[in-house]
């Protein structure tokens, strides 16, 4: 009854990234920590399984994929790996599942407060600085716990990048 439950939320979560062009973790994480499976197993299972839903993606949506900004944040992401890392060797699962929760608020939160900020004109981050702090970020949660696409996409809506560019960096 296990393994079905976790083919089921692995499912789940390709459809996600597959409908989103992100999210297989936020779903398939949380879910997989109610069916009892380690953190660290599930971690390792989601991150393989998401390489192998992205390949169609990437090669669907290669001609939006801006080259320059994908090096910045993959530098930047090479950097918050080793910290990610660390936050899973050495921090207590209950403390990096209270985390993973918590991210999961505020970025729920975040997005209800978008939408009802729709309609005033959102802030533009000039500088390509940025996308590296922004892979930092990315590189530290999607080495922790799978999440590295929600800080690109946060990212990608303050820059204001068009749907299609998002989708391709993504």
């Amino acid at each position: 009854m296990t393994i079905i439950m976790i083919l089921l939320i692995v499912a789940l979560g390709a459809f996600t990234r597959t409908v989103f062009g992100f999210g297989e973790a936020l779903v398939t994480m949380p879910l997989l920590a109610l069916v009892a499976i380690d953190l660290k197993v599930s971690t390792a299972l989601i991150g393989a399984l998401g390489l192998i839903v992205a390949i169609p993606a990437v090669i669907r949506h290669r001609q939006q994929i801006d080259i320059a900004v994908v090096r910045r944040l993959v530098i930047g992401s090479l950097l918050g790996v080793p910290v990610g890392i660390a936050l899973m060797t050495y921090v207590p699962t209950t403390i990096v599942l209270r985390t993973l929760a918590g991210f999961l608020i505020l970025y729920g939160s975040y997005n209800r407060y978008q939408l009802h900020r729709y309609h005033v004109q959102q802030q533009h981050l000039q500088s390509h600085h940025w996308d590296y702090l922004a892979g930092i970020i990315s590189g530290v949660m999607g080495s922790a716990y799978n999440s590295h696409g929600v800080p690109v996409v946060i990212y990608g809506t303050l820059k204001k990048w068009p749907v299609a560019s998002l989708r391709g960096i993504l």
